[in-house]
């Protein structure tokens, strides 16, 4: 049994990482992760988390840091080298979170749990919230000069991509670990690249003067 706070929101957050990532944020109840915890308190889960986006936010709070760490320290190289493009940049968005497939510490089941938040719609946890402030809008703000205007407003391809980035992330995570994941990053990166840079077609263009018209 855990012997102070800190130890108990712990056992806590890795119950829940471990199921809601098997079986899904939703069908897992609090007294599921209270039972898995060994948690004979009904409402230590409460106590410390209030409820279950509570718990939610510290799940993503516990990896994102190291998360948006990284990404700092890939966009300052970025911008010593005053040459940037868009592959650097999916690069700089990809690879601080694929570190987490390496991370014992729940790293995959946090992968698996980002990517069924970002895919569902209307979810008031927003997996990126933590982050947008520091290194994902210091990200979007040099990513956006490079990508065309439509492609930034009104159709958001900057989402797609972290979309694209976490489902394919969350593929990787629920199979069996790798020796090797670098030749998968370098692709999903690739893939990245190609979304952020995707030229707008004439039919695309026509739609979209003709949404704007109605």
């Amino acid at each position: 049994m855990p012997r102070n706070a800190d130890e108990t929101r712990g056992q806590l957050i890795r119950a829940a990482e471990r199921l809601f990532a098997e079986r899904g944020v939703e069908a897992v109840s609090l007294r599921e992760i209270n039972r898995a915890a060994d948690q004979r308190n009904a409402t230590a889960l409460q106590y410390h988390f209030e409820d279950r986006n509570g718990l939610l936010s510290a799940i993503l709070e516990k990896h994102e840091t190291a998360v948006d760490v990284s990404r700092q320290g890939l966009l300052d190289q970025i911008e010593k080298n005053s040459a940037s493009d868009l592959s650097q940049l999916a690069a700089a968005l990809v690879l601080p979170v694929a570190e987490k497939l390496s991370d014992r510490d729940g790293g995959r089941a946090y992968l698996r749990i980002v990517a069924q938040l970002i895919n569902h719609h209307g979810r008031r946890v927003d997996p990126i919230a933590l982050e947008e402030p520091v290194s994902l809008h210091r990200w979007r703000a040099l990513v956006e000069p490079l990508m065309s205007p439509l492609a930034v407003d009104p159709l958001h391809s900057r989402f797609t991509a972290r979309r694209i980035m976490f489902i394919e992330l969350a593929r990787r995570a629920e199979s069996p670990r790798r020796r090797d994941d670098r030749l998968f990053e370098s692709h999903l990166v690739d893939l990245v690249t190609a979304i952020l840079g995707a030229p707008i077609s004439n039919t695309t263009r026509s739609l979209l003067a003709e949404r704007e018209r109605r």
